[in-house]
């Protein structure tokens, strides 16, 4: 593949840049270099800046992973995340910090966002890591979890800035699952601090009340500034995550400002598939996606 492609650290929190990879081999050969698969559990976030990538370089690379998800009616393996492309999702609304498809038992695996049009500033991603927040638990914190489970849940009409914990008890009814608090990463082993603003409400077996604080307890840590990172997109970054490790989140886009990703998917299920399985929540009743 030519030159080896160089690993540098992004920031003091978490993340890599990967400089010299040649996206110009074909999508024949994208899953040849397997050292970036490493490479994302050591980081969790990989950057490959200023590359011209298209779609069917970015599905491939992606595949090497594992399956892309299709999750629109062209049939396609990518998305625009867009708030003015004719396909586009997510619109202009801001976003709280979540982990996409938490609310399914089998949340995504990791995800790759490309930047197609990128404005100069205000529309930043932020991320934080939860195996990090997880690893610097403090043993008093720590005792309070147990092997307790937090509930995760999407409510369509909701703002999707909001932070479910401190809103009214969500429904029984809206689509929902249990994860450990501390959940254990499917491929490292490592420990995950798994509750998100967007999507966790409740924790199960303890009351509103003592679930809520130790919920707010958990968010004062997980939030910290050493666990986060900014991305500041530029048009050309290929932006990967673990969006099991890591939760995302993004402030609205300014008005009059365009910004559109492409974005690709790996492991879990699905948005059409898990609500045709699950025909009580109601197929219309959520977008193909409710995330960055």
């Amino acid at each position: 593949m030519g030159r080896h492609p160089e690993i540098r650290p992004l920031s003091g929190a978490f993340g890599a840049e990967v400089v010299g990879f040649d996206f110009a081999v074909g999508t024949a050969r994208m899953g040849e270099w397997v050292e970036w698969h490493s490479a994302l559990d050591a980081h969790q976030l990989l950057l490959f800046r200023g590359a011209t990538v298209e779609a069917e370089i970015q599905v491939s690379l992606l595949q090497s992973l594992g399956p892309a998800l299709i999750e629109n009616d062209a049939g396609r393996a990518y998305q625009f995340v867009s708030n003015t492309h004719a396909e586009g999702i997510l619109g202009d609304e801001r976003f709280a910090f979540h982990s996409d498809h938490a609310f399914m038992e089998d949340p995504i695996d990791v995800i790759a966002l490309y930047g197609l049009e990128v404005p100069a500033a205000g529309t930043e991603t932020h991320f934080v890591n939860g195996l990090r927040a997880a690893a610097e638990l403090p043993k008093d914190l720590r005792a309070r979890i147990g092997g307790l489970r937090a509930r995760h849940v999407i409510d369509p009409a909701a703002e999707s800035g909001n932070i479910a914990v401190r809103g009214p008890r969500l429904p029984d009814d809206l689509p929902h699952a249990y994860h450990p608090i501390l959940w254990t990463h499917p491929r490292t082993g490592e420990e995950i601090l798994y509750v998100s603003q967007q999507q966790t409400d409740r924790v199960e077996s303890l009351g509103d009340a003592e679930g809520s604080d130790l919920i707010e307890a958990l968010f004062e840590h997980l939030y910290a500034s050493r666990f986060t990172y900014v991305h500041e997109w530029q048009a050309g970054d290929l932006l990967i995550w673990d969006n099991r490790a890591l939760q995302h989140a993004r402030g609205a886009i300014p008005v009059g400002t365009s910004r559109t990703l492409r974005r690709v998917s790996v492991g879990g299920t699905p948005v059409f598939e898990y609500f045709r399985a699950n025909p009580k929540w109601g197929l219309d009743n959520i977008s193909p996606a409710e995330n960055p």
